[in-house]
């Protein structure tokens, strides 16, 4: 069961490299919590502002059977979204995994795997949230937090049990239907399949309509062409 175990820590520098260098000790489903991380991190290496006040945590996937590590990801998104709902907060998925609220982003994800001879042994999911933190002026145009939005103060160890709860419901519901679950992800999605947007590749804004929506990647249908984006490249797509 996810969250049976969950540790709790002052400080960390990441709790992903945390889980990542200690997978093979650690049971399955074990959540580990960091107050303040020193050196937390979103996708492609990028910085994550994690102070005092947030809810920066690692859950520990150890798959029985093979399945993409995208199933993982999708799962805590879709239960980030349904759990934040209970707070009356209402987020949408920015492709593939980043969480929204007023335009801004509330909360990230980010999952590493661990393989063995191509065998998929473990997948480390990171979840950060912005609960009662203070979000840095220089981030205040793309970030906001769950107080910011609500005024209220937030207990983050109940947040975390709802994520939980709703992560072990979902892993229940769908573990042997990840299409549904792809269904449900789409449907929470803030881009849609049919379209238009803008987005930034190489400096230059451009306008395509989306063909089709994938765990890794977007078809976009640009200048009567079809190209492929990774999430790498469309750094700031806008609906339009």
């Amino acid at each position: 069961m996810i969250g049976e175990k969950v540790i709790w820590v002052a400080t960390l520098p990441s709790t992903n490299d945390f889980v990542k260098e200690n997978w093979q000790r650690l049971l399955h489903g074990t959540v580990v919590v960091a107050e303040y991380q020193t050196a937390g991190k979103g996708r492609y290496n990028r910085y994550w502002h994690s102070p005092e006040g947030g809810l920066w945590f690692s859950i520990l996937f150890k798959p029985r059977k093979q399945i993409k590590p995208t199933f993982f990801t999708k799962i805590c998104s879709v239960a980030i979204v349904k759990a934040l709902s209970l707070t009356e907060v209402d987020t949408r998925i920015k492709w593939p995994n980043d969480i929204y609220c007023e335009g801004k982003k509330l909360a990230g994800i980010l999952s590493e795997s661990v393989f063995e001879e191509n065998t998929l042994k473990a997948v480390i999911v990171g979840i950060g949230i912005n609960v009662n933190n203070t979000i840095p002026q220089e981030l205040r145009d793309k970030a906001i937090s769950l107080h910011e939005i609500s005024t209220k103060v937030y207990d983050t160890r109940i947040i975390l049990r709802l994520l939980l709860k709703y992560i072990n419901q979902l892993l229940k519901r769908y573990s042997n239907e990840p299409e549904a679950l792809t269904r449900i992800w789409k449907g929470l999605l803030i881009q849609k399949e049919g379209q238009m947007i803008t987005f930034k590749l190489n400096d230059v804004i451009k306008t395509g309509k989306i063909v089709k929506i994938d765990d890794e990647k977007i078809i976009l249908e640009v200048e009567n062409q079809q190209m492929q984006l990774s999430s790498l490249e469309i750094l700031e797509p806008r609906l339009i």
